[in-house]
């Protein structure tokens, strides 16, 4: 059936006008009164409540995911005396030649290499009715830990792309999430492990990739790391009688409150409340495709871990988005970790 516009109408209508011309007085009416309500409708209806099929794009409308890439140096407590003054350098210079890959950035897309002074500052802004969220992020003093919140609540806080100081950008941003999934993805989550292990629950190893992150602003999953961390901190000082500055931290300690065990719980809560049902690594193991969870996207491997000697990755896949090279650059500041 030909569509119905309003030049077409238009036009029949002045065609119609000759036939009727020849017609009884009574079609003429009501011809008449019909082009009356037409034009009617022109002059007052918008075109989105004429044609239900022809919505115009809103102007005001914004990308779901910010168009901005953060990156990171945190150089808080104590340098690590164990490492060498040439290695701290190599590791800089390491940053510094990435750093490259991510500017200038595609289009619109903005980028902010920032330290340890502006990250307070930022968190200071936006949390400042936070009170507790700040004091904690100020106070701590363990390098990962620090870098690990603060990629959060940059994104909790603005959202867009955090990627570590040895990530290196491979493919566009703007190609990163897939087409199908663009109008419907406010956090794309890669998959870092996936294999076999005897020592893991379940027999299985399996962690998210947090080295490299894209989400929109205030998404759930920043929000709810966010706040995990900030109580288990301030739980953590409470049962040590101690101040969060003063804490001795160990390596199980930063695994399950900023690093890949919180994330992990965390990512896998919010997928569960975004489909009513209970999600875990079975839902995501092994997948070659990217899956959709609600509102966030979980990718295979190779999107942002692809290279590695372990769970089918490919280095020369063309899904990757990322290269990471594991340098850990916080490792050369850091002494506090026991």
């Amino acid at each position: 059936m030909e569509k119905l516009s309003l030049t077409s109408l238009s036009a029949s209508s002045v065609h119609n006008m000759r036939r009727f011309s020849c017609y009884r007085p009574d079609r003429v009416l009501i011809f008449l009164c019909l082009l009356a309500i037409f034009i009617l409708l022109r002059s007052n209806a918008s075109p989105s409540k004429l044609y239900l099929n022809l919505k115009p794009p809103n102007p005001e409308s914004k990308p779901l995911i910010p168009a901005q890439v953060w990156q990171l140096y945190t150089t808080v407590g104590p340098r690590n005396k164990n490492t060498t003054h040439q290695n701290a350098l190599k590791a800089t210079k390491i940053a510094a030649n990435l750093a490259a890959t991510w500017f200038p950035v595609d289009g619109d897309w903005s980028y902010q290499f920032i330290g340890t002074e502006f990250g307070a500052q930022f968190v200071k802004e936006h949390f400042k009715d936070q009170q507790d969220i700040v004091d904690v992020y100020t106070s701590l003093r363990v390098p990962v830990m620090a870098s690990d919140f603060l990629r959060y609540l940059l994104l909790a806080g603005e959202g867009g792309v955090y990627a570590d100081s040895d990530v290196e950008m491979i493919k566009p941003l703007q190609n990163w999430v897939p087409m199908p999934y663009r109008n419907v993805t406010r956090a794309m989550i890669g998959i870092e492990k996936d294999h076999p292990a005897k020592d893991e629950p379940d027999g299985w190893s399996f962690r998210f990739v947090q080295h490299t992150l894209m989400t929109a602003k205030a998404h759930p999953i920043m929000i709810n790391m966010v706040r995990n961390i900030t109580d288990k901190m301030l739980e953590l000082s409470h049962e040590k009688h101690t101040t969060i500055s003063q804490l001795e931290l160990h390596d199980r300690d930063v695994v399950r409150i900023t690093g890949p065990r919180g994330f992990k719980d965390v990512v896998f809560e919010h997928l569960s409340r975004e489909v009513g049902e209970t999600i875990g690594w079975r839902n995501v193991t092994k997948i070659t495709e990217p899956k959709l969870f609600g509102d966030t996207l979980i990718v295979p491997i190779n999107f942002f871990a692809a290279g590695q000697q372990h769970s089918g990755s490919d280095g020369a896949s063309p899904d990757k988005r990322v290269q990471h090279y594991w340098t850990g650059t916080w490792r050369h500041w850091d002494e506090s970790m026991k």
